[in-house]
């Protein structure tokens, strides 16, 4: 079996387009890539910080430095007992 990874490294490149664009990209990829059995999801987040909003206050005063702590789930009901993630975000610049 294999293990669960806990961390993981991520780089995201995110690109504003038209419509136009968008309508002939999507058309160009559909040759190269299937959609997801999933397009539409829900997504519930908590978002924790110490009672004095520490961890947002560190983040406004430091634009290059950003961490947050959420609690995510993909349900659109989630319950007391759904499975959820617990993710620890950092991103410094």
């Amino acid at each position: 079996m294999k293990p669960i990874e806990t961390t993981f490294k991520r780089i995201e490149t995110k690109y504003v387009i038209s419509k136009e664009i968008l309508d002939k990209l999507v058309q160009d990829l559909k040759k190269y890539l299937v959609e997801d059995d999933y397009p539409i999801s829900t997504i519930s987040n908590i978002y924790f910080d110490t009672e004095d909003f520490q961890l947002i206050q560190d983040s406004l005063q430091d634009q290059h430095k950003k961490e947050k702590i959420r609690m995510r789930t993909y349900l659109a009901q989630p319950s007391a007992d759904s499975p959820a993630f617990l993710e620890i975000k950092s991103k410094d610049e």
